[in-house]
């Protein structure tokens, strides 16, 4: 008996495939490893230090996300708590699905970057 195992997709899903694969209770409750698979994501850490960020309010920030063809990464300061880097690193993921973000707390905020200024953006 012969079996095929498929390719693993060379570009990310769309947000909507992948908002109906997932509710935000899964984003909240997943490991990790599982939710990032899930969505094709990786992590990585910023220096909020340095000059690039001058003038960012580094109390405020979060994180971000890059959505490429080949997958999203989700960017967070490197100073955060194993805690708060978690609840950002879920939140962005929320979002970045179009999810509802009730899970969160009401004080969470994001700004979308798209088109040209997308060079702007530090990855």
């Amino acid at each position: 008996m012969h079996s095929v195992i498929p390719e693993a997709p060379m570009t990310s899903p769309a947000p909507t495939a992948q908002r109906h694969a997932l509710t935000p209770d899964q984003v909240c409750d997943l490991p990790m490893d599982e939710l990032l698979a899930r969505v094709n994501g990786s992590l990585n850490t910023i220096d909020t230090e340095k000059a690039l960020y001058a003038g960012l309010d580094t109390t405020r920030f979060l994180g971000y996300v890059v959505d490429r063809p080949s997958g999203i990464t989700v960017f967070t300061p490197d100073n955060a708590t194993e805690a708060a880097r978690d609840v950002a690193i879920r939140y962005l993921v929320t979002q970045h699905l179009g999810l509802p973000t009730h899970l969160f707390p009401d004080i969470f905020e994001v700004t979308v970057f798209t088109g040209s200024n997308l060079d702007e953006v530090p990855a």
